[in-house]
């Protein structure tokens, strides 16, 4: 008889995987997201020096379209999609681009950017395209251009051109962060230009380690570029370098507008440093700013929760399905929150809701079949636990579960699955007690 079980593994952290919610770029209000693509742009040959506005002028004009236009989905189509045998894309040569348009259009581009510098000093000038494919193929061009010492400023004048192309107008509040000046010094803007096709592509600790540099470089030689230290901590961030992440954002902080977004990454820095205390103020000042971020209620709740307040973990986790209903994660961290209340029958209904939803994930699976053991519905724990190792063939808590649960079912069939968990978990440092344990359990049932 299983009166309780032998183990919680997974609750509200792993929970987190059922669905993962950055700040989507969302639809528009009709419901439609224009996917939209930038190829590098072409730099002079005599202005090899300059060549790193090519690579990183059009990352800095998908930040600004992706911050500010929440219905755009930008791509950043790397340069060696377009070398050939004789040489790199002339954007200048219409059929050129036009077949480069036809190569691309199985992958549902609703819009390509090109762009080529015509000149860089004294004064930077270059040519924009806009090949829109929907409703029917539509060129529009035009030619910006800013002092040699001010690249922000053509950048700005580039992606408004963008945008007014492709008819998607921000609100009031969006233009004018849309509009919003990085920096005024050009050294500062090089160096982050140089940065963000590092960031965007890090695949190595040299590529994190260069671009981090550049980064900091920027901020020195403009201690107010906020943007700077933004994307910073994001790299840091993703890197999983918390404690250097949330000294970016604090330094976003002091010296930019108090964001919800950075809020909200600050406390996922602690949060992620198992600093839920930290973490729940961040969480708090962010929804100050924004009261219907549904992702700073579902981070906040899930803070209450690691601190075991779980009240508020409920009552915040609730208001997070106020602002956005039938929503998977939500639900899903909700029926935690019930599991650590020992509320089981309202855990199996809202770990069952948040299934109905998203039905793909092993986590999900393991925390109902906790749910349904504790219910004493163990059939159906079994179930739910077959299921998560289906998804996720390593999940050895599942496969703990699946041989505890099966005792009560099937002895010849629990031996199997505890001979199955030790030959996954013999050997890995986080299962040496539940290990014994499993040995225990087949000792036992192996006695006459």
């Amino acid at each position: 008889m299983i009166a309780k079980s032998e183990r919680w593994f997974v609750l509200v952290l792993l929970a987190l995987s059922v669905c993962v919610h950055g700040r989507p770029l969302a639809a528009a209000t009709d419901g439609v997201t224009k996917k939209v693509a930038i190829v590098p742009f072409g730099v002079p040959s005599a202005a090899a020096d300059r060549d790193w506005l090519g690579e990183g002028l059009p990352y800095v004009v998908a930040l600004r379209l992706q911050l500010n236009i929440p219905h755009l989905k930008v791509t950043l189509l790397p340069r060696s999609m377009f070398s050939n045998a004789e040489g790199i894309l002339n954007v200048l040569d219409p059929s050129e681009v036009s077949r480069l348009v036809d190569r691309l259009q199985p992958l549902g581009y609703d819009a390509l950017v090109f762009g080529h510098f015509i000149q860089v000093e004294p004064t930077l000038r270059a040519e924009i395209q806009v090949w829109t494919q929907q409703p029917e193929r539509f060129i529009a061009k035009a030619q910006e251009q800013a002092a040699e010492r001010d690249p922000d400023g053509l950048g700005i004048k580039l992606v408004t051109f963008v945008v007014s192309v492709l008819q998607v107008p921000p609100s009031d509040t969006e233009g004018r962060r849309f509009a919003e000046r990085y920096t005024s010094s050009a050294e500062a803007f090089e160096r982050f230009a140089r940065a963000l096709p590092l960031a965007g592509m890090a695949d190595d600790e040299e590529d994190v380690t260069q671009a981090v540099n550049l980064f900091k470089e920027a901020v020195k030689f403009d201690g107010k570029f906020a943007m700077a230290w933004r994307q910073q901590g994001d790299l840091l961030f993703r890197q999983k370098q918390y404690a250097e992440a949330i000294e970016a954002y604090q330094a976003f902080l002091s010296v930019g507008r108090r964001n919800a977004v950075i809020y909200r990454r600050l406390g996922n820095a602690y949060f992620a440093q198992h600093d839920a205390t930290r973490a729940l103020d961040a969480y708090k000042r962010g929804l100050q700013l924004d009261g219907r971020d549904y992702q700073l209620h579902l981070d906040l709740g899930l803070a209450y929760a690691a601190l075991r307040d779980d009240v508020n973990a409920t009552k915040t986790l609730l208001r997070a399905l106020e602002v956005k209903p039938d929503d998977p994660l939500a639900f899903a961290n909700l029926g935690v929150v019930y599991l650590l209340q020992g509320n089981f029958p309202a855990a199996t209904a809202s770990l069952r809701r948040a299934q109905l939803l998203q039905n793909s994930d092993p986590v999900l699976n393991y925390n109902l079949g906790l749910s349904l053991m504790y219910e004493k519905a163990t059939d159906q724990a079994r179930e739910q636990f077959e299921r998560a190792l289906q998804l996720s063939p390593h999940f050895a808590a599942a496969a703990y579960q699946l041989a505890l649960v099966s005792e009560r079912l099937n002895i010849p069939q629990a031996l199997e699955r505890w001979r199955s968990y030790l030959a996954m978990a013999r050997g890995t440092p986080e299962e040496q007690d539940w290990v014994a344990r499993a040995e225990e359990h087949l000792q036992r049932l192996q006695r006459p």
